[in-house]
């Protein structure tokens, strides 16, 4: 098992980013079940979680040179941070103003921006098929988009759209760290949403419900899915690991609606559709498949 994760192969690690998206996918719905706690304390208590979980796991791994592990993460770490931290207080506070689908499919703008950070800060040029699934899935944002305004708040719309870059700032940043370990940066990020946050709260009281589903997506979602991560960004560029990402945004809306009745509307299905079709595109289309690697 541990020989996998040390594979050049590109389908074990386009296979991993896909399931780390299915599990990203899961959050929407996870916090649509928390009953009173509101979004400052839900970015403070899931940050908490995030950081103990990663923090943790940093010391076991390192034991007396875990705080060299995080000096290691270098400036990329401390962008990467800043970039996942404020990601995830613009994610949440945005579901206070518009609806799981919007957000998602907002969202989907991340390999736009995520690709010419990449450009920029790494000299990392997109291949021919990641500029067109990348093209097409636009599309379906901007099929979702037209509706979207008029489902949701201006404010959520932008919150949601913040989310798409600072999340690109993240990916950008682990990527451009890929020769050292970048999962202390899960890590920071977890202690810089919890400290937005603890500049916002007006209250630390929450259920036991809510702190336990705070911890679920903290621990078992974040902390795992986002520490994986940067193994993938390893082996994949930018550009495309987004791209794959986008998983998440066809099925965040499903989840809601089978479990919560928050129905989708036809466009919503429609753009999701052109969506999965990039997606699939960029996963499995046969060719160029070295090119796209360092």
């Amino acid at each position: 098992m541990l020989r996998w994760f040390h594979s050049d192969s590109r389908l074990p690690w386009v296979i991993l980013a896909l399931m780390l998206a299915m599990g990203w996918s899961t959050s929407g719905l996870i916090f649509r079940n928390i009953e009173a706690a509101t979004a400052p304390q839900i970015i403070f208590y899931r940050g908490l979680c995030l950081t103990f979980a990663v923090v943790s796991f940093v010391v076991w791994r390192y034991r007396f040179f875990a705080v060299r592990a995080f000096v290691s993460t270098g400036k990329a770490g401390i962008a990467g941070a800043f970039g996942l931290g404020l990601a995830s207080v613009a994610f949440i506070s945005a579901m206070e103003h518009t609806t799981i689908a919007n957000i998602s499919f907002m969202i989907a703008a991340t390999p736009f921006f995520s690709g010419v950070m990449a450009w920029f800060a790494l000299r990392e040029t997109m291949a021919l098929r990641t500029i067109i699934a990348t093209l097409v899935a636009m599309c379906g944002v901007l099929v979702m988009v037209g509706e979207g305004f008029a489902l949701g708040s201006l404010h959520g719309n932008l919150l949601a759209l913040s989310c798409a870059l600072l999340s690109s700032v993240y990916i950008v940043a682990v990527r451009f760290g890929k020769g050292v370990d970048m999962v202390p940066t899960v890590a920071m990020a977890g202690a810089v949403a919890a400290g937005t946050a603890f500049l916002l709260m007006e209250s630390f009281e929450i259920s036991l419900h809510d702190l336990a589903l705070c911890a679920l997506q903290g621990i078992f979602i974040s902390a795992l899915c986002n520490g994986l991560l940067t193994l993938c960004a390893r082996h994949i560029p930018a550009g495309e690991l987004t791209v794959l990402s986008l998983l998440e945004s066809a099925l965040s809306p499903l989840w809601v609606f089978l479990f919560l009745s928050e129905v989708p509307t036809t466009v919503t299905l429609i753009g999701g559709t052109v969506i999965l079709s990039a997606i699939l595109l960029q996963a499995f289309w046969p060719g160029g498949r070295r090119r796209e690697q360092d």
